[in-house]
């Protein structure tokens, strides 16, 4: 009798441990059957810091922050431009918005910083909107004349003039 109630707890045990192992294995296979392979589909960080949030919202509480080029498993997509991933580090699952993640393997040690360094001239260029190529072009596939604009750069106010038109008086 011993034996039987011993053996009847294994198989309980034994099923058990199967039933999960194919809960487990169900819910890996619909993340990585998402994109129609066999493997999971792996995504970067492409920006600077990333929030994993517990629902797709802005507001939604954070689970956790990414920094540039953590990965992530893309569970599914999910509303409004919000993908469904694991947590790296645990089985929970997030949210992100799609447009932070990218499919290129993005790995921080070949980052090199921007080259430094500018002319005077284009910072004045750039104080206006515009750096000096992309001023060249817009002149080149445009028809507006520059004249009137460059006049007014041009013309200069005394100091009088520049006080009595913050104080509020007519010129």
């Amino acid at each position: 009798m011993g034996l039987t109630k011993t053996s009847a707890a294994s198989k309980r045990s034994l099923f058990l441990v199967l039933f999960i192992l194919l809960l487990f294995s169900s819910v890996a296979a619909r993340a990585w059957a998402y994109n129609g392979q066999s493997e999971p589909m792996v995504l970067s960080v492409q920006v600077n810091r990333s929030q994993i949030r517990e629902y797709p919202s802005a507001l939604a509480p954070i689970l956790t922050t990414l920094g540039y080029g953590e990965q992530v498993i893309l569970y599914e997509l999910a509303s409004d431009g919000w993908v469904k991933v694991y947590v790296p580090g645990s089985t929970r699952l997030g949210y992100m918005f799609l447009s932070a993640l990218t499919q290129t393997s993005l790995e921080a040690d070949n980052i090199k910083p921007a080259e430094q360094g500018f002319s005077g001239s284009e910072i004045a260029l750039a104080g206006k909107g515009f750096s000096e190529s992309a001023e060249q072009a817009y002149r080149q596939n445009s028809q507006v004349d520059y004249a009137p604009v460059d006049a007014m750069e041009d013309f200069e106010y005394s100091q009088d003039a520049l006080v009595g038109f913050l104080e509020g008086r007519a010129p």
